[in-house]
């Protein structure tokens, strides 16, 4: 089902996955559980009802709208998940909820493994810490009364409770055992990622170099050499070098933030000081654009009106990413000013590669024209390139794939190379590395640079009408 956001004459956006109970009544979250889904939940014994149903509290449109493109992302970043063989994000999460549904407060979990008292306030009177101590108590022997009630005898419990409760029963008896997955979970809820698909998607691919070859084991359970086979294994399949150190470091990082912030003092990451051989010697050259084919694609800029030509133009004389331009609103874009610009930043739809990369860069060249005739085209509406860019988010693989055609077919390359291009064209004329680091949002080398305000856009400009 899908609702009307809003319609404005010629324009009507919809949401898929919207749900009122009864007329003008507040909306729901309602998408039905996939087959394959469905099933694994009853194998592993928490079957699902037939529809994922989430109560959004809200009467208004464009709220429910920004809610439910949230909550589909994480569905389907779970369900992509599941279908990989991983295990599911919510597993942690829901023993964590059974917990506190017996008032057993999850991040203090030691006072109940340590006779309910011992970290309570010493200066609290007395009978407060008994009643708390009473309280703590009688929370934890009703969650066991509980699982007791569900098995039969003395049998094994891991018999006849479901895996989010033999999660919450370790999780209080303090013998949980950490997995890889928990560190992927925890990596990406710290880093607040659940709607950038993009770091979702890289973060899972850097997992499954170690989870596919070696599977999703307690931390203490990986060993290095393991580690290393999983490298060699990632090279007879043809991944570089760069990549594979790429990928392992960011599992090294999760793994790293699991342990620093759940306290594992005890487990040693197997993913640190990995070695991978010939690091760097497959690292293909990527040359900058020639001259000549700088000049057929400004000819083909001037010549060609609509969002792909408008798109190669602003990357072409900017040097910015194409998310970054790709995700641009209409009012990024400043063009009644002395020296117009275009200010990078990161916005709902859209985030930046590092903090580096908010910035204001002035249009000269094809970028101008480009940036004057997206701005026409949008007709009022919110995005600059609302054929690749919508309330969900920017169509990266769409839009590289249409510029990929139309540089191919001109004999130009991909994409990203006008962004080494445009390196080239920096250092050729002579403009010092810090402003040129700034107009192409790298980081900065020292700390001194980080400090202060961006350059006078006079300057910028001056630099980039240096490169023309």
């Amino acid at each position: 089902m899908s609702i009307p956001v809003f319609d404005s004459g010629a324009l009507r956006v919809t949401v898929r996955f919207s749900w009122q109970k009864r007329p003008n009544g507040p909306w729901y979250y309602r998408r039905v559980y996939p087959k394959d889904i469905a099933q694994y939940f009853e194998r592993i014994g928490q079957p699902v009802p037939k529809c994922h149903v989430v109560s959004l509290k809200t009467y208004d449109l464009k709220e429910a709208a920004k809610l439910i493109i949230r909550l589909a992302r994480q569905d389907d970043v779970e369900w992509e998940r599941i279908r990989r063989g991983l295990s599911p994000k919510s597993g942690y999460r829901a023993a964590e909820s059974l917990l506190l549904d017996f008032g057993i407060d999850t991040q203090n979990l030691e006072a109940y493994r340590r006779g309910y008292a011992d970290t309570l306030d010493e200066v609290t009177g007395c009978a407060v810490v008994s009643g708390l101590m009473d309280t703590r108590e009688a929370n934890a022997d009703a969650f066991l009364d509980y699982l007791r009630s569900k098995v039969s005898g003395d049998d094994a419990p891991a018999s006849y409770l479901k895996e989010h409760e033999m999660t919450a029963l370790h999780l209080l008896n303090g013998t949980y055992e950490y997995r890889l997955s928990d560190a992927l979970r925890h990596y990406l809820e710290k880093r607040d990622a659940a709607g950038d698909k993009k770091k979702v998607n890289d973060t899972n691919r850097a997992f499954a170099l170690v989870m596919e070859p070696l599977g999703d084991k307690p931390l203490d359970k990986y060993r290095r050499r393991e580690v290393q086979e999983a490298i060699r294994k990632a090279l007879a399949d043809g991944l570089k070098t760069a990549s594979i150190r790429k990928r392992l470091g960011t599992v090294r990082a999760a793994v790293n933030d699991l342990i620093r912030d759940y306290e594992l003092a005890d487990i040693r990451n197997a993913f640190e000081r990995f070695e991978i051989p010939k690091l760097g010697e497959d690292a293909a050259e990527r040359d900058s654009l020639t001259p000549h084919q700088l000049l057929t694609l400004r000819e083909y800029v001037r010549s060609t009106a609509g969002a792909t030509s408008n798109m190669i133009g602003l990357l072409m004389d900017t040097g910015a990413r194409l998310s970054e331009i790709g995700g641009l609103w209409v009012q990024d874009v400043s063009l009644d000013t002395p020296i117009p610009h275009v200010l990078i930043h990161e916005n709902p739809m859209r985030r930046l590669k590092t903090k580096a990369s908010r910035r204001t860069i002035p249009l000269v060249g094809e970028a101008l024209l480009s940036a004057q005739r997206a701005v026409a085209e949008a007709a009022g509406g919110k995005y600059l390139f609302p054929r690749y860019m919508s309330d969900e988010g920017f169509r990266n693989d769409n839009a590289s794939a249409a510029l990929r055609k139309v540089m191919g077919r001109l004999d130009c390359q991909t994409p990203h190379w006008l962004r080494h291009t445009m390196r080239t064209r920096l250092r050729d004329a002579d403009v010092p590395e810090p402003r040129a680091k700034e107009i192409q949002g790298w980081s900065r080398d020292s700390v001194a640079d980080q400090y202060g305000k961006q350059t006078a856009l006079k300057n910028l400009r001056a630099d980039l009408l240096k490169t023309l």
